[in-house]
């Protein structure tokens, strides 16, 4: 099944926010890192860049330790970017339960490996 990248933003946030909330069992984290390249990294919020086993380790720990977790993403914009690579920009809104939403600014990089879209690398900021 080819899918956009756009697409592959919200099924990989549909699945962050399933984990989190532990709607789904800790043995599904192959599965989620799966999602991202073998050279994948990160910029965080907090400005620290994690490679892909740092955010492994990070998935591992969080299994079920943000229930009532909402993950809304909007403003998803393409980027042109040649081809096996997509670059998207979005607003990505995280809630507790009934609480306000504390929103961040990301930026995307993926790549179709094998026909599937992975995450190559993202940046967030969060929102002034």
């Amino acid at each position: 099944m080819d899918m956009t990248a756009e697409h592959e933003i919200h099924l990989l946030h549909d699945k962050l926010q399933a984990w989190f909330r532990a709607g789904i069992a800790a043995d599904a984290l192959d599965d989620l890192m799966a999602h991202f390249c073998a050279d994948f990294s990160m910029v965080g919020i907090a400005g620290r860049r994690l490679d892909r086993s740092a955010v492994q380790a990070l998935f591992a720990g969080g299994h079920g330790a943000r229930p009532g977790l909402q993950i809304a993403i909007e403003a998803v914009q393409a980027m042109e970017a040649p081809m096996p690579l997509a670059v998207l920009r979005y607003r990505e809104g995280h809630a507790v339960g009934a609480g306000e939403p504390t929103w961040r600014e990301s930026l995307a990089v993926l790549r179709q490996e094998d026909g599937r879209w992975r995450w190559l690398a993202l940046h967030e900021v969060a929102v002034a």
